[in-house]
């Protein structure tokens, strides 16, 4: 079974069992967050485990490795009868990375009538406020290769053409040994089809130097005709 259904399952089945009647895996694979994480105001397990469920679908998705998820008390807002905005804190971590986990905020509408959250908004890292996140100085090196990337996708795109990209505004967050999360924005200039701003967020493994993720979006000034699915992201 892959890890990621393996992982869906466990957690799922921890967030709506007691803990007297969990598996011992279960126990295991399933944490609270510390309690200096982020606190929440709501503590519906219903809430945490529609929210867990959907959170663990889609980072187990994207990554093929990750082995365990645990979440801090979410904060839900209420938006109307059955539109509830739950929003939190969490941590993921990756088959062979240890003790270190990777933190993320995450967002979600709940029904309360039917139990279920929808699709939600992930973005990793805490900034600088989960557990052993610090901000490093900028790698040049992989800037550059970062910038190739994602310049190679955009020309691949119809009407692109050749595509240079600089990042200018840029943050590296490091999370414990292993995870480094690059943010940047900067231009991207598609030659006669003119420039627009470009934002890239990012993920690189110090482990295995590999970058886990790369998302990246352009300006609302982007010619859609000319750039058609250009823009790239969760």
């Amino acid at each position: 079974m892959p890890v990621a259904r393996l992982c869906q399952l466990v957690l799922i089945a921890a967030m709506l069992a007691p803990a007297a009647s969990m598996p011992a895996a279960a126990q295991d694979a399933v944490r609270a967050m510390p309690p200096e994480a982020e606190p929440g105001q709501a503590t519906d397990e219903t809430v945490r485990a529609a929210v867990a469920a959907v959170l663990v679908a889609t980072l187990g998705g994207e990554f093929d490795a990750m082995l365990e998820l645990r979440l801090g008390d979410p904060t839900v807002e209420v938006a109307g009868p059955r539109d509830h905005v739950v929003h939190g804190l969490g941590e993921l971590r990756f088959d062979g990375a240890g003790e270190d986990w990777l933190a993320f905020r995450y967002r979600a509408r709940f029904d309360p009538v039917t139990a279920t959250a929808g699709y939600p908004e992930i973005r990793l890292g805490a900034g600088g406020e989960g557990s052993g996140e610090r901000f490093v100085p900028n790698d040049a090196g992989l800037l550059v290769e970062l910038e190739a990337l994602v310049a190679a996708e955009l020309e691949s795109f119809p009407g692109a053409g050749r595509v240079t990209l600089q990042l200018d505004d840029v943050s590296s967050l490091q999370s414990g040994r292993r995870f480094l999360q690059v943010e940047a924005e900067g231009l991207a200039d598609f030659g006669p089809v003119g420039r627009t701003g470009a934002r890239v967020d990012a993920l690189y493994d110090l482990q295995s130097n590999a970058w886990l993720r790369i998302v990246h979006a352009l300006g609302p000034d982007a010619h859609a005709q000319d750039l058609e699915g250009a823009t790239a992201g969760p």
